[in-house]
């Protein structure tokens, strides 16, 4: 069976910008982010939250000019969720960003605000989808039932900054090993449900350090997970770098294919390669690696016409 999400969607980079600086977001068109999180949450001050949801229906159209899915980041409280969605679900969102959840419930909630809007605003039921945040303890140990909740989840992340504070961990070098440990279960929680798991081995805070974040996202990349946030235009480019395959990959993956399948002709059920043994398991790695790849060539082509258009007035 397909998976819906893991198979085709493409979010190596989600750049988040505050929704309310009008400046970033003009520009946001030509930063090749797979994805521009509008942010409603922690990048705009408590004063500004509710006036910046008049802002929001604008600019997702302006976000989204140059290809990139456009999501918005709500602010998870009570006085705050449900007006943050009804501002930002319109036609053209393709997600809304769900931080701090802790249940299926609240999961469960939001799958039905999202359809009571997507009808009344006549958007096709099931378009906009939930990328998950997991911030806490509570979060992380109901992860797996919150992962089943709905069908528009697309992507399970942890927060590992309030992870951090929650647990009283600090995030650092000397605690990787710790933390390794919530984040694959983040990850086997989202390959078990067919969706992203997004994440890096370090902080998104570490946005200075490019060959550092490059390193982050590439060990991530390593583990199993398939794109990352990041709060800077600069680091979009290392994070779409650091979770693609690289043409070596590729190459060695159609290697791959071929001697397999031509010992399959031959009624073998294994093969070897560069003196490696090679069997199914390789086999279907491979075939899943390359058809990433495609997927990712066919985005890069979707956003690099679309920026195109903006240059020439289109």
């Amino acid at each position: 069976m397909e998976n819906k999400y893991l198979d085709n969607l493409i979010r190596r980079s989600r750049l988040i910008m505050p929704a309310n600086n009008k400046k970033f977001i003009d520009k946001a068109y030509a930063r090749n982010a797979d994805a521009i999180v509008l942010d409603l949450e922690d990048s705009v001050a408590d004063s500004e939250k509710v006036a910046t949801r008049e802002l929001i229906k604008e600019s997702i159209s302006i976000a989204g000019k140059g290809g990139s899915d456009v999501l918005v980041r709500v602010n998870h409280t009570n006085e705050l969720l449900n007006g943050d969605v009804e501002a930002a679900v319109w036609p053209g969102l393709s997600g809304i960003y769900f931080p701090k959840v802790e249940s299926k419930h609240q999961v469960i909630e939001m799958d039905q605000l999202i359809t009571k809007l997507e009808e009344k605003r006549g958007i096709p039921v099931g378009t906009i989808t939930i990328g998950i945040l997991i911030e806490s303890i509570k979060g992380y140990m109901n992860v797996h039932e919150i992962a089943k909740a709905s069908e528009r989840i697309d992507s399970l992340t942890l927060g590992a900054e309030d992870f951090a504070l929650d647990t009283g961990m600090e995030v650092s070098p000397d605690t990787f090993e710790a933390l390794l440990i919530p984040r694959m279960q983040i990850l086997f929680a989202a390959r078990e449900n067919g969706i992203l798991p997004l994440g890096l081995m370090g902080s998104l805070t570490t946005y200075s350090d490019l060959n550092g974040f490059l390193e982050s996202a590439q060990l991530a990349y390593k583990h199993g997970f398939l794109g990352a946030s990041c709060i800077h235009p600069q680091n979009v480019e290392v994070l779409n770098k650091g979770f693609s395959p690289s043409v070596e990959d590729v190459d060695h993956a159609k290697r791959v294919i071929d001697v397999f399948e031509f010992a399959a002709s031959e009624g073998k059920a294994a093969t070897k390669l560069d003196g490696k043994m090679i069997d199914t398991p390789h086999y279907e790695i491979a075939k899943r690696l390359l058809k990433r790849s495609v997927a990712i060539e066919k985005f890069e082509l979707k956003k690099k016409q679309a920026r195109e258009m903006v240059i020439n007035g289109g």
